[in-house]
């Protein structure tokens, strides 16, 4: 079945699954190469959303060296990148820190992160996030 459909279907379960067997130890992640961003799943307090043509396309590209590329439309961003157990942890060149991303996903050719967002709305038990769906490419195809 699917990774996006089994999502959509039994989201709680799903997320629990993933998180359990998809994760290996940090030192099995293998982030290293390029990743194309194939969709993007939101979901806000119980509605959900699935962007299949994100735009602008975007392509990241994980180096040996711990700095990470993201490159689309025409520019590209630097960034370091570290893993602690099945946390990605993103700073700006500078130390900065940026995105804190959860992988519940990642094997020979998928990679998937999760994003806590925050509330729009005022109020508690609001829960609102974005899974970032990629697929491996060659290094060769990225410009």
């Amino acid at each position: 079945m699917n990774l996006l459909k089994l999502v959509k279907q039994h989201f709680p379960i799903s997320i629990s699954i993933l998180v359990l067997f998809s994760c290996k130890s940090s030192s099995e992640i293998n982030l290293e190469g390029a990743w194309r961003l194939d969709s993007v799943y939101d979901y806000y307090n119980g509605f959900a959303y699935t962007n299949k043509t994100p735009y602008p396309a975007e392509v990241h590209v994980y180096n040996p060296d711990s700095t990470f590329l993201r490159k689309g439309m025409g520019h590209q961003s630097k960034y370091v990148y570290e893993v602690k157990k099945n946390l990605l942890l993103l700073k700006d060149t500078t130390g900065v820190p940026g995105a804190k991303l959860t992988i519940i996903r990642i094997d020979s050719t998928q990679l998937a992160l999760k994003k806590e967002k925050p509330a729009a709305f005022p109020g508690k038990n609001q829960e609102h996030f974005e899974i970032r769906f990629f697929t491996r490419i060659s290094l060769d195809s990225v410009k």
